[in-house]
């Protein structure tokens, strides 16, 4: 390669050169772009996750008094599976669990849209989780799992 090289011209080593170098900054480049859209893609998702932090917060500072009229005349099996419709979740199973528990199934449910679920339910109606089990499906951020729900 270092003989074939040296074999060319000085107008043809500076071109071969030339070429060599745009071939490296142009793939650069391609790279730093594709590091700044992941970036900004991450960027949105941490903030996302930011927002429901603190709304979780203001769940857990919240007075336990303020439920709903509406919810605390309803049964708690009532109040949990109308709130998942409400959110389009799907329910497999909802069993009781003593007067104010509940234990439910749910299968193939994007993550986000189940805490968005858990924040409205105990914004709304003061019920909390009491022990969740979550497995990952095979698409990302989507789960499967069973939760104890209480009203406090």
């Amino acid at each position: 390669m270092k003989a074939w090289f040296a074999n060319l011209q000085p107008r043809e080593r500076l071109i071969v050169l030339g070429g060599i170098v745009g071939a490296v900054l142009i793939a650069v480049w391609f790279g730093v772009m594709r590091l700044h859209a992941q970036t900004e893609v991450l960027r949105e998702s941490v903030a996302a996750k930011q927002r429901m932090l603190v709304d979780l917060s203001r769940v857990g500072t919240r007075p336990a008094a303020s439920a709903s009229a509406q919810g605390n005349n309803q049964t708690l099996v009532v109040v949990i599976d109308g709130s998942a419709r409400e959110h389009g979740i799907t329910l497999s199973t909802r069993r009781p669990d003593g007067p104010d528990g509940v234990q439910v199934a749910f299968s193939n449910v994007p993550f986000d849209m189940l805490l968005d679920w858990l924040v409205a339910l105990e914004k709304q109606s003061s019920v909390g989780v009491e022990s969740a089990s979550f497995t990952t499906a095979k698409q990302k951020g989507i789960v499967n799992g069973q939760l104890t729900l209480r009203r406090s």
